[in-house]
């Protein structure tokens, strides 16, 4: 016969089955994305150092003078052309400049 027990324990074994199985089916699919994902990740920064590497080229000295040669028609400058800034303060800046350094940083009261 049917006994009510009998039936509970197998509903629950079958219950516990069917639990199990559609555990292990969703840990195939996480297992999968993650794979996926992680390629993925490579691919990325593959890509992102084949682009640190062209910009480092791009922006090479030697790049750079030659594109401005080639492009904006840019020569170097001769060395008489050149002139070297002195470690000193230019004094004739104006009156602003000579205004602003007498300025007090912090305002004084009044008496």
């Amino acid at each position: 016969g049917f006994d009510p027990r009998r039936i509970a324990k197998f509903t629950g074994l079958g219950a516990l089955l069917l639990f199990l199985c559609w555990q292990h089916v969703q840990a195939t699919r996480i297992g999968y994305r993650v794979e996926l994902t992680r390629r993925e990740a490579r691919a990325l920064r593959s890509r992102v150092e084949e682009l640190r590497l062209r910009v480092d080229q791009t922006l090479a000295p030697a790049s750079l003078a030659a594109r401005a040669g080639s492009k904006l028609g840019m020569i170097p400058a001769s060395p008489n052309a050149l002139r070297s800034l002195s470690d000193r303060p230019n004094r004739t800046g104006g009156i602003f400049p000579r205004l602003w350094a007498r300025l007090p940083l912090v305002a004084q009261p009044r008496t």
